[in-house]
């Protein structure tokens, strides 16, 4: 298993916006064979900043879904209102 946990920041005010886009993305990647959880959570401390927690089979099956075509349309709907994106933690189950 493969777990990745990103940070985004959107720009002000945008940060429900971005929740919306992911939530979507994360009903669409959870149907799909090679995702076993995709989790949008919003920051409690940083108002304009969302996490995301994703679980995959591998890390390959996680490169493969970035090349789905919805995946691309989720992403070009999110970048006009992101300020930044940081990978925080790629992570390897272990038991």
């Amino acid at each position: 298993m493969y777990a990745l946990i990103g940070k985004m920041v959107t720009q002000k005010g945008q940060r429900d916006r971005l929740v919306a886009i992911l939530s979507e993305a994360a009903r669409e990647m959870e149907a799909t064979a090679d995702c076993e959880s995709y989790r949008v959570h919003v920051s409690l401390d940083e108002a304009d900043t969302v996490f995301i927690y994703e679980v995959w089979r591998s890390e390959e099956a996680h490169a493969a879904s970035l090349s789905l075509p919805e995946v691309k349309e989720y992403i070009d709907q999110a970048k006009p209102i992101l300020d930044r994106v940081e990978r925080v933690a790629a992570l390897e189950l272990r038991t």
